[in-house]
């Protein structure tokens, strides 16, 4: 892959330019454990590690650490590691398929405390699939399925304990129905139904058959206001690229560190 090529030394301007420049060119993850970060409990990501030959890598805030890291493998661009807040720990970590380009899984670390807490996976450059730390306690609580850009199916596991116990149905980013294991049986005993993405039936299943027996309608006066569509959306790079500049701004107005 040729040697690593460290870039320094470079004025304010070049350091945006150069963040800009380099997140542009980050397409996506498909990294694990890592000695920053690791793939939160409940994932059904792979256990791959970014690691390989380091291609090149940029210390943006000029304090002698990496900021941004592209690394290959036979002969390609395999992932990319990036420290959006320039802490000195990862926070970005993007693999890429076997074109070295193509997207292939995102995972952020949103609150920089070193663990994974957002996985993003894709399929021809396309947002298939989310999951999501929801409480940042390093498990996956919340599994989304993507289709057209809207949330189309969801999974949760509302306790915690590592057991799905609600199922979501979207239409058009719009929830259209839920069930619900409430008691944490492995079995449905609630069912809400949706009408643009209001409630209007919920039914209960009272002597255990799987089947409801009772249900209640939801009073069109008691309906609330719908809940807006849910956008399957991937972290646009050139939101990423803007923080990584707010960040450099910051580090400047401190004296050129953060």
């Amino acid at each position: 892959m040729g040697d690593l090529k460290v870039t320094v030394n470079m004025s304010n301007f070049a350091h945006a330019a150069v963040g800009l420049a380099v997140l542009a060119s980050l397409s996506s993850v498909a990294c694990s454990k890592s000695p920053s970060s690791t793939v939160p409990h409940g994932s059904k990501a792979e256990a791959a590690e970014c690691r390989g030959n380091p291609i090149t890598a940029t210390d943006v805030d000029q304090d002698g650490r990496v900021d941004i890291e592209h690394v290959g493998r036979n002969g390609r661009r395999f992932c990319t590691k990036a420290d959006m807040n320039l802490d000195g720990k990862v926070d970005v970590e993007r693999f890429y398929e076997g074109d070295g380009v193509q997207v292939a899984q995102e995972r952020h670390d949103f609150d920089f405390d070193g663990q994974l807490d957002q996985l993003s996976f894709y399929e021809d450059g396309e947002l298939v699939r989310k999951e999501l730390d929801t409480n940042f306690d390093n498990t996956i609580d919340t599994w989304l399925w993507c289709g057209s850009g809207w949330v189309a199916r969801a999974e949760r596991d509302r306790q915690r304990d590592g057991k799905v116990d609600v199922w979501e149905v979207y239409e058009q980013g719009l929830i259209a129905e839920a069930q619900y294991d409430d008691d944490n049986d492995g079995r449905v005993e609630k069912w809400d139904s949706f009408r643009g993405g209001k409630l209007v039936l919920t039914q209960y299943d009272d002597n255990g058959d799987g089947e409801p027996d009772r249900s209640h309608d939801m009073p069109l006066q008691s309906m609330g206001p719908a809940d807006d569509a849910l956008r399957c959306e991937s972290t646009s790079q050139a939101e990423v690229a803007s923080f990584l500049v707010g960040a450099v701004a910051q580090a400047t107005a401190q004296g050129g560190r953060l």
